[in-house]
């Protein structure tokens, strides 16, 4: 559990530092790596506390890592979704009637 949690440490530690190194060629701030310290850290005493739900930690600590590295390109999943929200190609919700409030069974 203990190195699992450390490897979604150190490859979102290392996402943060290749982004900020190759987007503005200088080092992160040191609150962008406390951050991700401080999530894993408060995962890890999650773990610690509730060891049944240490799987589920595990899986949402590399499940951060995976949104991360989406997101580090610029043609990635979040470029195509703001994209097609630019477009207006998503549906609008339905208007209810007018004068007529929400029904209540």
């Amino acid at each position: 559990m203990k190195g699992a949690l450390a490897g979604a440490w150190l490859a979102g530690t290392g996402l943060v530092i290749w982004r900020q190194l190759r987007g503005g060629g200088h080092v992160p701030v040191p609150g962008a790596l406390l951050a991700v310290t401080g999530l894993v850290a408060l995962l890890g005493v999650a773990a610690h506390v509730v060891p049944a739900a240490g799987p589920f930690i595990v899986v949402t600590a590399w499940g951060i890592d995976a949104a991360g590295l989406l997101n580090l390109w610029p043609s990635g999943l979040g470029a195509q979704v703001q994209q097609a929200a630019a477009s207006g190609t998503a549906a609008a919700p339905a208007a209810a009637p007018a004068g007529r409030g929400p029904v209540l069974a």
